[in-house]
């Protein structure tokens, strides 16, 4: 399955440009993206492998620019997610790595994290896990920078 077979419509634009590079896309229609902090989503991530039937919540994933992105499907957005996060609704415009970028062989920081599962996460199971943890951050004292 690739993001123009995604269930209720079809990616506009091209995965790759020429040089390969990432490029802007117009979400939806039928799918929705989550952008989360990277280090957010890493617990995110941590938190679901830990239990199985959790991490089935959890769809594709890359990341791109210090964030990860999850695919949602359309309307996704009640109730909000947390502060800290960006939720883009079908026509805005989102940057993907190429589908041929692995996030390991790419030194961690641009491509997909995980292409398998369905293409779409779950809300319902997975909002309350990432709503926890970003008030469990947002309540973290930062590290003091005195000695």
């Amino acid at each position: 399955m690739t993001l123009a077979t995604l269930p209720s419509g079809t990616v506009t634009g091209r995965t790759r440009s020429p040089d390969g590079a990432p490029r802007p896309r117009t979400v939806g229609p039928g799918w929705e993206v989550l952008l989360m902090p990277a280090p957010l989503a890493e617990l995110v991530t941590h938190t679901l492998g830990e239990n199985t039937v959790a991490a089935s919540a959890m769809g594709w994933t890359f990341a791109h620019a210090g964030h990860r992105g999850i695919l949602l499907p359309e309307l996704s957005d009640d109730p909000a997610w947390p502060a800290g996060t960006t939720y883009l609704k079908a026509g805005e415009s989102v940057t993907l790595p190429p589908f041929h970028w692995r996030l390991a062989e790419r030194g961690g920081t641009e491509g997909w994290v995980a292409l398998n599962n369905q293409p779409l996460s779950k809300p319902m199971l997975l909002h309350p896990i990432v709503t926890l943890i970003a008030a469990e951050m947002a309540n973290r004292p930062l590290p003091s920078t005195e000695f």
